[in-house]
């Protein structure tokens, strides 16, 4: 009897602490691309999971997540930039329908590795577009150059050499880098992109003077991050790589002069003057010159690119499941991750996507109670949306919903109370960032789990701090759950007290046991 109670007891133990079913939910799905997003991908991942989805993600780069998606090896790819003209003949030749899907906004940052002369880490490094262009084009070389003293008057860097940090493989990080350098310092960017044969968006940077190429953002990070050979190194990355490792990033100079982090609330506000083409693709021009004191200049946004005929619906179900779930609950991860929540009108967007998959299930209605972005119900801005233009060739979205768009309140983003204008230390980011987390709100959707993308301790402590903060958020009713558990102790405890009542009122001698 002990034995059958010890069994009971460890199955009660099992369902009680087991998130996911026994069986999945559908096939799996298989993605590819960005490594700028993946963090943010991997947490939701880990999150649907627990629901019984199956998605199977690889950060390989951007570019190798199109090129991916054209030969059609993945179901969906993660990509910052559309597919460019000379990828187009192919994905046209294949006839496949596409569409473009923003599922979070972020930074992307500077990350660097100084000291000061007596070894103390230097964490309020201010850079410009310039001095930035500067370090990525090999014309400014030295931590001790004017350009820099000049913008940290009294700093001292004990490091001399600039070691740049640029990616290896097609990245759109790096597009998105280049991008705003071409805005930003046109002089010096242009130069250097005739040069190197790699006009804006330049997803592959050319190699020059002391550069060192990494593989993926993790590359970047990890060599940066690395105080022996990272030493007076400087890379450009999504900030949650940073902000991860408990590392530094510069403050950015924005159009007001102001130096900023690229903290949530900051990328949500310089984010409000992006525009969107037709079919989602971004326009960041006003979002490199927005004029607020806390704005972000080098924020933008990032797609999913999914299919919308030729699917198989069992994926579909799948996939669709999941967008909604990024575009709703998995949100509230995203300030905690590096990022910065998706506006209402652009859940709006992805609802429209996840209709035109086929086999998806139905979004829910676009209100806080069914979807716990923390954007719903706050007065957010998202991007105005041009319903004449586009680039590509994929599915658009309809000139009605780009309308109603438009229309998205005029209120300031609430995220920008608990982002401050120049902070310079990401652990105070990373913990203004988490304060948002729990604006969250709404039922049905289940909590942030751990995933660990990166293998050292800061990154551990972050996501520890992300899942302990997720968890605080309303979880899912544990009414079946509790009805399950009360069945599996009647089924396994009645017999056994039955039993155990009929031994106890049995004559002395005589068994208590069946025939």
């Amino acid at each position: 009897m002990k034995g059958r109670i010890l069994a009971v007891a460890v199955s009660l133990t099992a369902l009680l602490t087991s998130a996911a079913p026994a069986s999945a939910n559908g096939p799996a799905v298989l993605g590819a691309g960005s490594t700028w997003v993946q963090i943010a991908l991997d947490q939701w991942r880990a999150d649907i999971a627990r629901q019984g989805f199956t998605i199977n993600f690889q950060g390989v780069g951007s570019s190798a997540g199109r090129q991916f998606f054209v030969l059609r090896q993945v179901d969906f790819a993660a990509s910052e930039i559309p597919f460019q003209p000379d990828e187009l003949p192919a994905l046209q030749a294949s006839n496949q329908s596409y569409q473009y899907v923003p599922d979070v906004a972020g930074g992307t940052s500077l990350m660097y590795n100084l000291h000061t002369p007596s070894g103390d880490r230097i964490r309020s490094l201010n850079l410009d577009a310039a001095t930035a262009a500067g370090i990525f084009t090999g014309t400014v070389t030295s931590w001790h150059a004017g350009a820099i003293q000049a913008l940290n008057p009294g700093l001292q860097i004990r490091e001399n050499a600039i070691k740049p940090v640029i990616r290896s493989d097609g990245s759109g990080t790096s597009a998105q880098f280049s991008l705003y350098l071409q805005d930003q310092a046109p002089g010096l960017w242009s130069q250097f992109a005739a040069a190197g044969g790699c006009p804006a968006p330049c997803s592959l940077w050319p190699q020059f003077g002391n550069s060192t190429q990494q593989r993926g953002s993790d590359g970047v990070a990890g060599f940066v991050a690395n105080d022996q050979i990272g030493s007076g190194s400087i890379g450009y990355v999504e900030a949650g790589y940073a902000f991860g490792r408990y590392f530094p990033v510069a403050n950015l100079q924005n159009a007001s002069g102001h130096f900023v982090q690229p903290t949530a609330g900051n990328v949500a506000t310089a984010l409000t003057h992006a525009r969107l083409h037709a079919d989602l693709t971004q326009d960041l021009t006003q979002v490199y010159r927005a004029p607020e004191a806390n704005s972000y200049p080098m924020s933008s946004y990032s797609y999913l690119i999914t299919r919308t005929t030729g699917f198989d619906p069992a994926k579909g179900f799948v996939l669709g499941s999941w967008m909604i779930y990024i575009a709703c609950g998995g949100q509230r991860e995203a300030p905690l991750l590096g990022y910065s929540a998706l506006p209402p009108n652009l859940v709006g967007f992805v609802f429209d996507a996840v209709r035109r998959i086929p086999g998806a299930p139905t979004p829910p209605p676009l209100d806080r109670q069914h979807c716990p972005n923390p954007t719903i119900g706050t007065g957010a801005v998202g991007p105005t949306v041009s319903a004449t233009s586009s680039y590509g060739a994929g599915t658009s979205a309809s000139a009605s919903a780009a309308a109603a768009a438009t229309a998205a309140p005029s209120a300031a983003n609430a995220a920008n109370a608990a982002s401050t204008a120049s902070s310079s230390d990401p652990t105070a980011a990373l913990q203004a960032q988490a304060a948002l987390g729990q604006t969250g709100g709404g039922n049905g959707v289940i909590p942030g789990m751990l995933v660990t993308t990166l293998d050292n301790k800061q990154r551990k402590a972050s996501f520890a701090l992300a899942e302990q903060l997720a968890n605080q958020a309303p979880s899912p009713s544990a009414a079946p759950l509790a009805v399950a558990a009360a069945l599996l102790i009647l089924v396994a405890f009645v017999p056994v007290l039955f039993e155990f009542r009929r031994r106890r009122s049995a004559p002395e001698g005589k068994g208590g046991h069946d025939g």
